[in-house]
């Protein structure tokens, strides 16, 4: 019959897809991975801006430490009952001004002071009867002492050992310091007793919180972004296994 014959299925094309349908070419691109890649590398950056702002800037603050004052031999400076940033030192770079921590082992007492470093090694120290601090010749001016009125006590003349410390209270009344040891090394102690040294803790260093900010909302957007970047890349995969 004409028009009749064996129809050949290897010739056969596909039929194409509905008018509206996406093309395969466009559905297998519809199930790119390069939004999930770019969400997740966002999300890693921002991991790691904020983790760097805390290691750079933050890292500093490693080792201080807190000392609660327990007596008023430090007043007005750091009054009883205050708490005070140190930074832990071994003693060998203390200088004369210095607030220091220290064992007090020399003074046959085993406890913690904290006290101002008056002289260091060969120093020569007078101290007269109304309190007025002289070292190697020159008064000392002392702005920080606490203003207490006129006082006397026994005078005082030493010269400094070497590798050791001269350390008095800023309130020189209640302050049991180097003065009323002087029987035992010249009432020094040693820079190897030093175990710390009071800071200002203003200029302790802290994290850089802006940045640190920034990279935890990039970290969090990123991590949206993948989160939705995936849900949207297994619906399209679920479209394209239908068709």
């Amino acid at each position: 019959m004409d028009g009749w014959g064996p129809q050949s299925y290897g010739s056969q094309q596909p039929a194409a897809a509905p008018y509206g349908w996406p093309q395969p070419s466009v559905a297998r691109r519809a199930g790119s991975r390069v939004p999930l890649v770019v969400a997740l590398g966002v999300a890693v950056a921002g991991m790691v801006l904020a983790g760097v702002s805390i290691l750079v800037t933050g890292g500093g603050t490693a080792g201080y430490r807190t000392w609660h004052q327990q007596s008023g031999a430090m007043e007005p400076t750091y009054p009883e009952g205050s708490d005070v940033t140190v930074k832990p030192i071994d003693g060998s770079g203390v200088r004369r001004g210095d607030v220091v921590l220290f064992s007090a082992r020399d003074w046959g007492a085993d406890s913690v002071f904290m006290m101002r470093v008056i002289a260091v090694g060969d120093d020569q120290v007078v101290i007269d009867e109304p309190g007025r601090v002289k070292v190697n010749g020159k008064i000392l001016r002392e702005p920080y002492l606490f203003k207490s009125g006129p006082y006397f006590a026994p005078p005082v003349e030493v010269t400094v050992p070497e590798g050791r410390l001269f350390l008095l209270g800023d309130h020189r009344v209640a302050a049991a310091d180097s003065r009323a040891h002087l029987s035992e090394n010249s009432g020094t102690i040693a820079r190897s007793a030093v175990v710390g040294m009071a800071v200002d803790h203003a200029s302790v260093p802290s994290p850089d919180r802006l940045w640190m900010w920034v990279g935890a909302a990039m970290a969090a957007v990123g991590l949206i972004a993948a989160a939705v970047a995936t849900t949207v890349r297994r619906r399209r995969t679920g479209v394209i296994q239908r068709i």
